[in-house]
C-alpha cells in the first residue's frame, strides 16, 4: 500500500448532487482518499513522494469514478461457464452445474474465485458479495490474496431435493455452518465479511428462513437469496403456502433491510411497495435474467425509490463477470421492456453499479462515493480508446458505448490492483492456465457430458 496522486481529471464523485469536477485530482493517503478538489487548488509540495497517475498530454482526461460494487455473483462457478448454455433448467441444474458444484474442491473453488475477481477487477469492480458459494473459506482466502474486497457466504439448502448428496444440509446443520462462518469472518478482516445466505425457497424451510432472519436482526447481518427468479417458484410457492413468494416472506416477516434479494423478476406493483416498505435491498442481475429468468421491473422499483444495485450473477448463466456488460444490458434491456427510451437511464445505472451497491451491503460510509475520508475504492477509466470515441455524454458513454477496455488502473483500500491494464496482484498467465487445468479436471470427475 502507497500514497497515489490521481490529477488532470475528470472526477464523478456519485454523491448525493452528482458532482463531477472537470479538471480535478484526488491524493491518496494508505487506505482512504486523503484530499481531492479542482486541480487550481492543488497543493503539490503537500505530497511529497506520492506516485503520480494522470492521462499523457494531448490526450483526453482519464475518468475517475468510485470503484463499482457487485451485490451478486457466484464466484465458485467460474470454473463452470460455457458448461450450460443453450439448455433448459433442468439439463442446467440437474446434470451440468449442481454435479459441477458437488465435485469442486477447496483448491478449485480458490482458483474460481480467483478468476472471477481477476475479470471483476480488470472491469473496475472493487468490491462483491457472494451469492451462494462452496467452500467460503477458499473465496475469502481469494479475496485477501487479490486486494478486492469481498463478503462471502455458504450455499445453503435444509429441505431434501434433487441435489447432489454433498450439497444437502439438515436445518440444524445449515444453521450451524452460517453461524461457524460468521464467527471466522464476520468483523474480523477488513477486506473480508461474511453473510447468511439461504439459497431459494424451493429448498429452504420456514423454520431456517425465520431463524436466519432473527439472526440477521439481533447481529445486524445480511442475508442473501434468490426470490421470485422464476415462474415455476412462484407457482411452487403459491401451491405450498397460498400466496406468493414475496408476500410469503412480509408474512413471515422475513422482508428486512438486511435481505439482499437477487431477480425478483415475477412480481407486482403490490409486491414492490412490500419491499420498499420493508427497505428489502433488490439485485438486479440482468444478463442472467435475460437468459433464465426474464425482465424484473426494475424501472418501477427505481421510481419507487428502491436503490436497485448491480451483479453479474452466475458465471454458467452469463458467461462474463465484467459489470461493464451488465451496465451495458441493464440500461437497454428496460428501454424495450418498458417501450420508453428513456427507461433507467445512464445516470441511474452508474448509481446502481457504485452507491446503490455501497448502501445494499450496509458500506455506504466508506465506499460508493468520492469523498474525503472514505476508502480509496477508485477506477480510473482512459477514455483514449475506439469504443469511448467521440465522447459526447460522458454518463451515456461509460454505460452505453465503452467497454471494460476503457477501465486502465484499479485501487481497493488504497492497494494498487491493476495499472494501465496490468493486474498487479494477482499473475494473469498462471491463473489462466490453473483456470483452464482444473475446469477439465472437474468436468471429468464430475462426470458431466457435453
Amino acid at each position: 500500500m502507497g500514497n497515489y496522486l490521481i490529477t488532470n481529471s475528470k472526477i464523478m464523485t456519485m454523491n448525493e448532487a452528482g458532482d463531477v469536477l472537470e479538471n480535478g485530482y484526488i491524493a491518496i493517503k494508505d487506505s482512504r482518499i486523503q484530499a481531492i478538489g479542482p486541480m487550481d487548488t492543488l497543493e503539490r509540495q503537500m505530497y511529497p513522494g506520492y506516485k503520480e497517475f494522470t492521462a499523457p498530454p494531448y490526450a483526453k482526461p482519464y475518468v475517475v469514478l468510485p470503484g463499482f460494487i457487485q451485490t451478486h455473483i457466484h464466484t465458485t462457478q467460474a470454473l463452470g461457464r460455457g458448461l450450460a448454455d443453450d439448455v433448459d433448467l433442468i439439463v442446467w441444474t440437474r446434470k451440468r452445474i449442481w454435479p459441477y458444484e458437488a465435485a469442486l474442491t477447496p483448491d478449485d473453488a480458490y482458483i474460481s474465485a480467483m478468476l472471477g475477481i481477476a475479470e471483476m477487477i480488470k472491469s473496475g469492480t472493487t468490491m462483491f458479495c457472494e451469492a451462494s458459494g462452496e467452500h467460503p473459506d477458499s473465496i475469502a482466502q481469494a479475496v485477501l490474496d487479490s486486494g478486492i474486497s469481498g463478503t462471502v457466504c455458504l450455499s445453503t439448502m435444509d429441505l431434501p431435493g434433487e441435489i447432489p448428496e454433498a450439497l444437502r444440509m439438515t436445518t440444524h446443520e445449515a444453521i450451524e455452518r452460517n453461524l461457524a462462518l460468521i464467527e471466522r469472518w464476520h468483523g474480523t478482516e477488513e477486506r473480508v465479511d461474511g453473510c447468511l445466505n439461504i439459497l431459494n425457497l424451493f429448498l429452504s424451510s420456514e423454520t431456517l428462513w425465520k431463524e436466519f432472519t432473527k439472526l440477521s436482526k439481533e447481529r445486524n447481518l445480511l442475508l442473501q437469496s434468490h426470490v421470485a427468479e422464476s415462474k415455476s417458484e412462484v407457482e411452487f410457492v403459491k401451491e405450498k403456502t397460498g400466496l406468493t413468494p414475496v408476500r410469503y416472506l412480509d408474512s413471515i416477516g422475513a422482508l428486512t433491510p438486511n435481505l439482499l434479494a437477487a431477480h425478483l423478476v415475477f412480481i407486482d406493483d403490490e409486491e414492490i411497495d412490500l419491499l420498499h416498505r420493508n427497505g428489502v435491498n433488490v439485485m438486479h442481475l440482468p444478463a442472467a435474467e435475460l437468459r433464465i429468468a426474464g425482465f424484473a421491473p426494475i424501472a418501477k422499483e427505481l421510481e419507487k425509490g428502491i436503490p436497485v444495485s448491480l451483479g453479474t450473477n452466475s458465471p454458467p448463466c452469463n458467461n462474463r463477470m465484467s459489470i461493464m456488460d451488465d451496465m451495458w444490458l441493464a440500461g437497454l434491456m428496460h428501454k424495450a421492456v418498458n417501450d420508453d427510451p428513456a427507461a433507467v437511464p445512464a445516470k441511474a445505472v452508474l448509481r446502481m453499479a457504485t452507491i446503490n451497491g455501497a448502501k445494499a451491503l450496509k458500506r455506504e460510509h466508506q465506499t460508493g462515493t468520492l469523498e474525503v475520508g472514505k476508502l480509496a475504492d477508485i477506477t480510473i477509466m482512459d477514455m483514449n480508446k475506439v469504443c469511448a470515441t467521440p465522447t459526447h455524454d460522458l454518463e451515456s458513454t461509460i454505460v452505453y458505448q465503452a467497454t471494460s477496455e476503457v477501465v486502465d488502473t484499479v485501487f481497493a483500500r488504497g492497494e494498487l490492483l491493476m495499472e494501465h491494464g496490468r493486474l498487479t496482484t494477482i499473475d494473469e498467465g498462471w491463473i489462466i492456465r490453473e483456470a483452464e487445468r482444473r475446469a477439465h479436471s472437474i468436468v471429468k470427475r464430475a462426470g458431466i457430458k457435453l
